[in-house]
């Protein structure tokens, strides 16, 4: 990933940041209508990890800019 632009960083993060937030939304609604078994805040929390992660590259190829 070294010799990547910083766009293609940020559309790479920003994809996963997006998709995965998105997902983490519609099994928060899930979990939230009922269906509060283990398996559904398992993947919860799988999601918010997976979104957190998108956004933590992004902020990071952000801030090593100027570098």
């Amino acid at each position: 990933m070294k010799k990547w632009s910083l766009k293609a960083r940020l559309i790479y993060f920003g994809v996963i940041a997006l998709v995965s937030a998105a997902f983490f939304a519609l099994q928060f609604y899930a979990y939230q209508n009922g269906g509060q078994s283990t398996w559904e805040a398992m993947l919860l929390i799988v999601w918010g990890i997976l979104a957190a992660f998108g956004i933590g590259g992004f902020v990071y190829s952000i801030a090593r800019k100027g570098r």
